[in-house]
């Protein structure tokens, strides 16, 4: 069997399109860590490295690096 990288989903309890990442993430069996921003009130180190652009949830990590969208 094929070893699967670390999954990591950088996201907020309230937000839809968190949601919808999680919802995929089960159907397809992929294990994930969650991690909780506590938005709107701060932000962490980790989400505005990995998405300096937009400063948004959700973020997807792979193996430590970030899922762009398409």
């Amino acid at each position: 069997m094929e070893k699967q990288g670390e999954v990591k989903l950088i996201g907020m309890w309230a937000s839809p399109f968190v949601l919808r990442v999680k919802v995929v993430l089960n159907i397809k069996g992929i294990p994930y860590e969650l991690l909780e921003e506590q938005l709107p009130f701060s932000k962490s180190q980790l989400l505005l490295d990995s998405n300096p652009v937009h400063k948004k949830v959700p973020v997807l990590l792979h193996d430590g690096k970030p899922v762009c969208e398409l």
